[in-house]
């Protein structure tokens, strides 16, 4: 719960400073004679002001639900560890902690900073299955790589 919270208040801020900054490019652009603190009062005196407000809360709040993910793809974490890293890596992912049945991989460069610091993706052993967790767009990214590479190492050993 208490991730759930700082994800969404990331967001939160993070949309706020988008809707400032659209406010502001509204003023510059537009060479309104009016200084940025009169604009957000005439912006939110009409109710499109406060409807994009209460978007913000609603998006900021609801995101964390849709916004992470886990998918499960077939394939051993020993056997299948060289594809692991190569496919995290081509994703912009490194690798920060192993241990037997997981591994922990992080964004690097700009990457972990528009992904608002959640950027931790974890890959674990489930059976015969390859779990991986976390930010949808990562993980889905990743998840394509991973299965062709696992595809293409079975397609090899077979020939």
């Amino acid at each position: 719960m208490k991730r759930y919270l700082l994800r969404s208040l990331k967001y939160f801020l993070t949309l706020c400073v988008l809707l400032l900054a659209l406010i502001w490019l509204k003023i510059t652009y537009e060479s309104l004679p009016v200084t940025m603190g009169e604009m957000i009062k005439i912006y939110f005196s009409a109710w499109n002001g406060w409807a994009m407000a209460a978007t913000v809360v609603v998006l900021s709040a609801t995101y964390p639900l849709f916004g992470f993910v886990s998918r499960k793809i077939d394939g051993d974490i020993v056997e299948n560890r060289e594809q692991i890293i190569a496919a995290m890596e081509v994703s912009g992912l490194q690798l920060v902690k192993e241990d037997g049945c997981s591994m922990t991989f992080r964004a690097t460069g700009l990457q972990r900073i528009t992904l608002l610091f959640e950027d931790e993706v974890l890959v674990e052993s489930v059976g015969s299955q390859i779990t991986i967790s976390g930010h949808r767009r990562t993980v889905i990214r990743a998840t394509i790589r991973l299965e062709g590479y696992i595809i293409n190492k079975r397609r090899v050993s077979n020939e």
